[in-house]
């Protein structure tokens, strides 16, 4: 599967090259149709090939409560986001927490591209929007961060 990437704040020099590289060459392995309703599959699918990685199961964000992003591995946080676009916003807090907290030092996210995400259902997070937003919250959202788009 195709994909692109962007960075955010210093990511692509801070999440080191051997992760990114493990990611691309995950991404570019992933055998998933897209075709509407197809976000579990790939999700599925994608998870299932970080964990043959060592990427972590789950991670809670914090004790007092379940929120938690997809994987962690060495000192990168991970949040795959192929739902709804309000929960890119959530990603986003639980990544920017973590960082703040001496937990992470960088992060990934993985998001369909605009026409994967229109293709996948409606009101889909994007990389577009992600790319757009994370310009202007520039200063909210300080972890270094490479966005996976896949397309």
């Amino acid at each position: 599967m195709k994909h692109s990437s962007h960075s955010h704040c210093d990511g692509e020099r801070i999440v080191p090259a051997m992760l990114r590289e493990e990611l691309a060459a995950v991404l570019e392995s992933m055998k998933v149709k897209i075709t509407k309703g197809a976000s579990a599959r790939l999700r599925d699918e994608l998870r299932t090939k970080l964990r043959a990685l060592g990427w972590s199961a789950e991670v809670v964000v914090s004790k007092e409560s379940k929120v938690s992003i997809t994987s962690v591995k060495g000192s990168v946080g991970l949040c795959l986001q192929t739902g709804n676009m309000a929960r890119m916003y959530a990603d986003l807090l639980k990544l920017q927490k973590l960082y703040a907290d001496n937990s992470i030092e960088s992060a990934v996210m993985i998001l369909p591209s605009q026409p994967v995400a229109k293709t996948l259902g409606v009101n889909i997070a994007h990389a577009t929007r992600l790319e757009r937003e994370l310009a202007i919250f520039k200063k909210v959202i300080q972890v270094p961060m490479v966005i996976y788009a896949i397309e």
